[in-house]
């Protein structure tokens, strides 16, 4: 949830989204991939502790099926906004945004 807040905050306080979309983008990558293994330690008793995050989504896949469509949406997201050359787009900032907060409710149940 440290993840989700700093996101929205950042939002809100910056006067041009697209001047903090990758850190943004970022925050809502980690905050998906900590979602996912509450979810998979819930519902399996365990997670997945590779650096391979495509593991996590294979398990959280095991769970349910759209969450890990959205861990994978986030995952695609994940070198374009820390490393890239190239900023995330607002279309993209707002599937990383409903992405981390649909894993986010999911993790809630």
């Amino acid at each position: 949830m440290q993840f989700q807040k700093v996101a929205l905050d950042a939002l809100e306080l910056a006067e041009e989204h697209h001047e903090v979309a990758d850190a943004v983008a970022t925050l809502c990558v980690h905050a998906g991939i900590a979602a996912s293994d509450a979810i998979c330690i819930a519902r399996l008793g365990r997670f997945a502790q590779s650096q391979d995050h495509s593991e996590a989504a294979g398990l959280l896949r095991t769970v349910d099926e759209a969450a890990a469509k959205h861990l994978t949406t986030l995952l695609g997201m994940k070198t374009r906004a820390g490393y890239g050359h190239n900023p995330v787009t607002t279309e993209q900032l707002k599937k990383a945004t409903r992405a981390m907060s649909a894993l986010l409710e999911f993790a809630r149940r």
